[in-house]
C-alpha cells in the first residue's frame, strides 16, 4: 500500500466486473483500517456497475479536488477529505447516486498534521443538467 501514497489520478472506465480497485488483505479489512491517499487529486470512475469499494471501507484523500462518477451504482462511499479547506472537492455525479451515499461517521483522523473527515458538507456536488430521474414511467401518450 505504500506505493499508493504517490497516486494523483485514479481513472477507470467501462469495467463491468470490477468490485474493488485496491483490495485489502482480510486482516486489514477486518480491522477497518483507514487507507491514506495523500496525493490523490482526481477520481474519475465511469460505467463500473459492480464497483463496491475503492480501497477498503475507510479511505482518506485529504487533497482531493475533483470526483466524476457515472454508472457506479454499487459504490456507496467517497473518501474522507480535508477539513477546514476553502476549496471543497467538486463531485460530478448522478443525483440518485449522491442521495444514496453512506456517510460513515468516524473519529477525526490525523496524517501528517492534516485533519480529515467523512461528511457530505465537505463536498460540492453537481448534477448534469441533462440528468433524468431513473424511475420515470415509460410509455407513450396517445392523443
Amino acid at each position: 500500500m505504500d506505493t499508493l501514497r504517490s497516486l494523483e489520478t485514479l481513472e477507470i472506465v467501462c469495467c463491468g466486473d470490477l468490485k474493488e480497485i485496491f483490495p485489502l488483505d482480510p486482516k486489514r479489512q477486518e480491522k477497518q483500517e483507514i487507507i491514506n491517499f495523500p496525493r490523490l487529486r482526481m477520481i474519475h470512475l465511469y460505467e463500473l456497475p459492480m464497483l463496491q469499494r475503492i480501497c477498503g471501507r475507510k479511505m482518506s484523500a485529504p487533497n482531493l479536488e475533483t470526483v466524476k462518477i457515472r454508472g457506479c451504482w454499487s459504490l456507496t462511499q467517497l473518501p474522507a477529505v480535508r477539513c477546514n479547506s476553502a476549496m471543497r472537492p467538486k463531485v460530478d455525479c448522478e443525483k440518485d447516486w449522491w442521495d444514496n451515499l453512506e456517510w460513515v461517521h468516524w473519529r477525526d483522523c490525523h496524517w501528517s498534521r492534516v485533519e480529515t473527515k467523512h461528511d457530505p458538507s465537505l463536498y460540492e456536488p453537481s448534477h448534469s443538467r441533462y440528468y433524468k430521474k431513473a424511475n420515470l414511467p415509460r410509455g407513450t401518450v396517445l392523443g
